[in-house]
């Protein structure tokens, strides 16, 4: 990994999982309308989802000051590979499906006010 990207390694990784977090919520939103309280859980995941797109557009706007650009590559039912060019230098980031799931579980948990892994504390 190029000295460089290593210095923005956690935004990266924090781009990669909001946007898998986004698109978690609205794809879980459509179940939320049967339930007794689906209207209310429904502004949540409306609140929630415009949230995260602000953080979300914020953090691509950074990012992309910083000569940055990321994009999703190609997945599979067991990867998911991103394509990452940054100012010149490329890298190719391959997650597992796996891995995706348990990293936006703990978005979901931090949104929810629970106890939350961050990047830093696997290390």
């Amino acid at each position: 990994m190029h000295k460089e990207i290593m210095n923005f390694s956690d935004d990266i990784h924090r781009y990669i999982i909001l946007e898998m977090f986004l698109k978690t919520l609205d794809r879980d939103k459509l179940h939320v309308a049967q339930l007794k309280m689906g209207k209310i859980l429904e502004e949540w995941y409306d609140q929630k989802s415009n949230e995260t797109f602000q953080d979300l557009k914020k953090l691509r706007d950074y990012l992309y000051k910083q000569g940055c650009k990321i994009e999703k590559q190609r997945s599979d039912e067991f990867v998911t590979e991103y394509f990452v060019l940054f100012r010149g230098v490329t890298e190719t980031r391959t997650y597992t499906n796996i891995a995706i799931r348990n990293w936006v579980s703990q978005e979901m948990r931090r949104v929810l006010g629970m106890e939350y892994l961050t990047p830093q504390d696997r290390k």
